[in-house]
């Protein structure tokens, strides 16, 4: 995986990532998960073809109301990666309607994310994926770490609980956030964390970040697109709650 990812996928140096969607058990509501039996045959597709797309699509593509993070675990031991993102909320009165201020400008909030996911020391479970919606917000930080600080652990390695909860954690350091305002992703792209063995950190384990654009994919595929299946599938089930 590692050498693939080297291939195929812009390294990001200083850089970190994102956010959230349909998924098995703790997750939630938006988190597809490859390790989830229920789910595998939604998402899996786009984790096991090659990076550089063609079969199915590595990214949810340009113009997707979606940015895709995948975590990557080559340490042999359980690894528990903390997600966090950004976006940009228009506040909403009472009566549903957008508040704005003095100068009639719509008055925002920003709302953080933040999910942990959990990765298995060997197995499919050692990739995992998450999905996070553009709509009808745009995600625009992506980062490591529950506060997107430097100090803040990024992982926890090698814990008796899921996700190595319990273990040893690796601060996010220089692997600093994603911004949207800046260019360094856009709605459509997939970012990638990966965590693996350098034996000469304080710990053993370093952490690297890739991002591949979805501007990049082609515009067909032999197989199914999955995002635009799962797209289509929550507007359907929107339109299903909103019936009379």
């Amino acid at each position: 995986m590692s050498s693939s990812i080297g291939q195929h996928a812009k390294r990001r140096t200083k850089a970190a990532a994102t956010t959230v969607l349909i998924g098995c058990g703790g997750l939630g509501l938006l988190s597809l998960v490859a390790a989830c039996d229920s789910t595998a045959s939604v998402l899996n597709p786009a984790f096991i073809n090659t990076l550089s797309g063609g079969e199915t699509p590595v990214t949810p593509g340009p113009g997707a109301a979606f940015v895709l993070v995948r975590v990557v675990n080559d340490t042999l031991q359980v690894v528990e990666f903390v997600v966090t993102i950004e976006r940009i909320l228009l506040v909403v009165d009472d009566d549903g309607n957008f508040q704005q201020d003095e100068q009639g400008n719509f008055v925002t909030r920003t709302e953080r994310k933040t999910v942990n996911v959990d990765t298995a020391a060997t197995g499919q479970a050692t990739e995992m994926g998450v999905l996070f919606s553009c709509s009808p917000s745009p995600v625009t930080v992506v980062g490591l770490g529950a506060n997107l600080l430097s100090t803040d652990s990024a992982i926890f390695v090698g814990g008796e609980g899921a996700g190595g909860a319990a273990g040893f954690g690796v601060p996010v350091g220089d692997l600093y956030p994603l911004l949207l305002e800046v260019g360094n992703f856009n709605c459509g792209d997939t970012i990638i964390y990966q965590a693996f063995v350098n034996t000469g950190v304080v710990g053993g384990v370093s952490l690297a970040s890739y991002l591949l654009p979805g501007s990049e994919q082609p515009d067909e595929f032999r197989g199914p697109d999955t995002f635009v299946n799962l797209e289509n599938f929550i507007e359907s089930q929107i339109s299903e709650n909103e019936g009379p």
